[in-house]
């Protein structure tokens, strides 16, 4: 089972954000099209005009694209995306996702054509499936090079920040002429986010909880500049990891740190993964341990770059701060 683990943190490292989709099939049943929380009334009453084409645009790269019609047949190539178009109510236009997409439910089995190896996808497929645009993340230059080299329009989204995932699905519901239905879905992510975002401001200083966060069980961590080092710092958490992007620290320094919650993100692949870490061997006095405070959060809903985001935030949120968001 730690195999396993492994071979999925060498991907997580390779390809940050495709690997946030190589998870099992997520337990978190939330509808991505749910407006549950009502945008505030301007943004109901704003008239969004269609979109006209053909439409020149500028990616998540700055990177200017012509989009001639409206897309009827787009591959996704990374499960963000993929979640995001089926959001905005662009997900019948969709014709192939990768084999690391599992949400919405059933995903796979909506479209003609499914990807089995998502960092080096077959060119000549995209081809057979006569896309008319693809869209696409963290792939590295040589890959989207190929895949740009089809003469298909190729939009490559790569968002880091909440605010760049809202320009994301902005630009997608541009582009596939459901403008209407992405600001709605921004707005209702924005109520939500600001809601946790003030209940967080009450948290003291002196009461906020140190982190850590586990990404696989030989103690690679999530730091600086990544989604969820950022989503803990808005739920009022403090994670005490200081280096950026994904170091591996070592039992000594973890327990040198003291944290006092524990937050894992591979409990879909490593069986009684809490119990796992409740019983390693000198971590008893860990405050996180002795408290009985290691938790699993879903990794999707933590790391995935689309419309789900705000979801992570609120399950860190409630980890962290169970009786401040329990009213959530």
């Amino acid at each position: 089972m730690l195999k396993r683990g492994f071979i999925l943190l060498s991907l997580f490292l390779l390809a940050l954000v495709v690997i946030s989709g190589c998870s099992a099939e997520s337990t978190n049943t939330t509808d991505p099209t749910d407006q549950s929380v009502t945008p505030p009334a301007v943004e109901q009453e704003n008239e969004v005009a269609a979109t006209t084409y053909p439409l020149t645009i500028k990616d998540g790269r700055s990177a200017e694209l012509t989009i001639p019609a409206d897309p009827k047949r787009i591959v996704s190539l990374i499960p963000s995306l993929t979640e995001t178009l089926f959001a905005i109510g662009a997900g019948d236009k969709v014709v192939a996702v990768t084999i690391y997409d599992n949400y919405p439910v059933n995903v796979q089995d909506q479209v003609e054509y499914v990807f089995q190896d998502g960092l080096n996808p077959n060119v000549e497929q995209i081809l057979n499936l006569n896309a008319d645009l693809i869209v696409l993340g963290g792939l590295n230059d040589e890959v989207t090079k190929s895949i740009q080299a089809l003469g298909i329009p190729t939009a490559k989204y790569d968002p880091t920040t909440i605010e760049e995932i809202y320009q994301t699905i902005e630009n997608l519901g541009l582009i596939t002429n459901t403008a209407k239905n992405a600001q709605e879905l921004i707005a209702s992510m924005q109520v939500k986010e600001q809601q946790i975002i003030a209940q967080a401001a009450a948290i003291k200083p002196e009461d906020r909880v140190k982190v850590w966060v586990e990404v696989d069980p030989s103690l690679w961590t999530s730091g600086k500049g990544t989604f969820i080092d950022s989503l803990i710092t808005i739920a009022g958490g403090d994670s005490i990891v200081e280096e950026q992007g994904y170091p591996q620290y070592s039992e000594e320094q973890v327990i040198d740190k003291n944290p006092q919650v524990i937050l894992i993100t591979y409990g879909y692949y490593v069986e009684n993964a809490v119990e796992g870490v409740l019983a390693r061997e000198g971590w008893k006095d860990v405050t996180a341990v002795a408290d009985d405070r290691v938790i699993s959060v879903d990794s999707d809903t933590v790391t995935r770059s689309g419309p789900r985001i705000i979801d992570g935030l609120l399950e860190i949120a409630k980890a962290l701060y169970p009786d401040v968001f329990s009213k959530f």
